[in-house]
């Protein structure tokens, strides 16, 4: 997903988004002597000006113009046709497997819930700092494995900010592996390399900068261990008690330029960053009763990581993460998978994923890449996922600063322990228009 979304993330890491617009400006009143001082007061209190540029949202400039408020809002409309069927059919995550009969399995969809809307405020200064605040929701189920509408909140958060430091508390990206490719649904290969998510979190974050060419950003934060992204109904997963201590180090290489397609940023960053946690299980009153298995059971998670982003050139690029660690479900790793389900213990994982990309012209830009998960076996249920894989390219054209139109094709391949191996080819298509 390539517009909303990417300016939350853009703002989450403290960046200014591409595009700003100036407040209007407002006449001063034309008056015949120096107003009275109730009058100055009067001139000082200016009204609140708005201006709208397609593409780019509603920008109001309030008191004076020291405070700013953007709104913004996009239509998304997917289609996906997949050859066997995936779970889910809106938002592949994985492939089920094939039919013990022989039967087609292929599914179609068609939907709107990457639609989104959200706003960002930007305050006036204090004691140094700059206050905003962003929020950005779609209108799909806040379970992404609920293949229905609702309402699903992915940035939600306040912040100060200077040249030097972010404080922020509320829903953000998470500060473990915090790269993402660029794929089509809001899923970015979640169980199939692409670790790291979205929840509840306070953190501080440092900004080194010896000169133009380097900057050491240093983040660490306090997050929700359970994020709710992908939910069951079989046990309860809830919090241990304590939050999920994440922090990453990251190096930012080469000034910060203009690169095509819009794009500013520095020739190369390269981070590590890790996880450290605990999620408690217990039976759900929806299960069966089964004696055999332990009413509770505590899992420590952790997580290690390394992503990188390279743009090689004006046009080429490429851009990765790899991981290990165990207990992940909760960050998308492990497909989805915290602990075994028949003995409550841990499951350890290890995967990544890497992309390249070029712009072709500034409108028109290609990624392809491949994505892997790959619990270790003997952690495993049989009934669990053994390694799920995924290849992608995907075609995107921003015909305007309204329109956008991608075309994707996977194949992804899901292992199983006790079932058929399954693989399929996805194609999916989306239209979105940038309000």
């Amino acid at each position: 997903m390539m517009s909303v979304a990417l300016f939350a993330e853009a703002e989450a890491r403290g960046q200014e988004p591409a595009t700003t617009l100036p407040p209007v400006p407002v006449a001063a009143p034309v008056t015949a002597s120096p107003p009275t001082t109730a009058a100055a007061d009067v001139v000082a209190a200016q009204p609140a000006t708005t201006s709208y540029t397609p593409g780019d949202g509603l920008t109001v400039s309030m008191l004076n113009g020291t405070s700013k408020l953007k709104l913004f809002a996009q239509f998304s409309g997917i289609g996906v046709f997949a050859t066997d069927r995936p779970f889910t059919a809106g938002i592949p995550f994985l492939i089920l497997p094939p039919s013990p009969f022989g039967l087609n399995t292929n599914t179609f969809d068609l939907h709107a819930r990457q639609s989104a809307f959200g706003a960002v405020f930007t305050g006036p200064e204090v004691l140094g700092f700059t206050p905003g605040a962003n929020f950005l929701g779609f209108i799909q189920n806040d379970n992404l494995t609920s293949d229905a509408y609702g309402f699903l909140p992915y940035q939600a958060y306040g912040e100060l900010k200077n040249e030097h430091w972010r404080i922020a508390a509320g829903l953000q990206s998470d500060v473990f592996n915090p790269e993402s490719p660029t794929l089509i649904t809001l899923a970015k290969m979640y169980g199939s390399g692409n670790t790291g998510s979205f929840r509840g979190q306070f953190r501080v974050e440092h900004f080194a900068k010896p000169s133009d060419d380097f900057q050491l950003t240093t983040q660490v934060a306090l997050s929700e261990p359970v994020a709710t992204v992908v939910t069951g109904n079989a046990r309860i997963v809830e919090d241990n008690g304590w939050p999920n201590v994440e922090a990453r180090l990251a190096a930012g290489i080469g000034a910060v330029e203009e690169l095509c397609g819009d794009r500013k940023k520095r020739a190369a960053e390269l981070g590590v960053s890790g996880v450290v946690g605990q999620l408690r299980s217990s039976k759900s009153i929806l299960a069966p009763d089964d004696p055999g298995q332990p009413n509770r059971s505590v899992v420590n998670t952790w997580g290690l990581g390394v992503d990188a982003d390279w743009a090689v050139t004006c046009r080429f690029g490429l851009a990765g993460e790899l991981f290990v660690g165990q207990g992940l479900g909760e960050y998308n790793g492990g497909i989805l998978q915290s602990y075994n389900s028949a003995t409550l213990q841990p499951i350890r994982t290890r995967g990544g994923w890497a992309e390249a990309y070029y712009y072709v012209t500034d409108k028109f830009h290609v990624h392809s890449g491949y994505g892997i998960d790959a619990p270790l076996r003997r952690d495993l249920a049989p009934t669990q996922f053994a390694k799920n894989q995924t290849y992608f390219t995907n075609f995107v054209w921003d015909a305007s600063k309204v329109l956008q139109l991608s075309f994707e094709i996977d194949y992804r391949k899901t292992d199983y322990i006790a079932f058929q191996n399954a693989d399929g080819v996805v194609f999916m298509t989306q239209m979105l228009l940038r309000f």
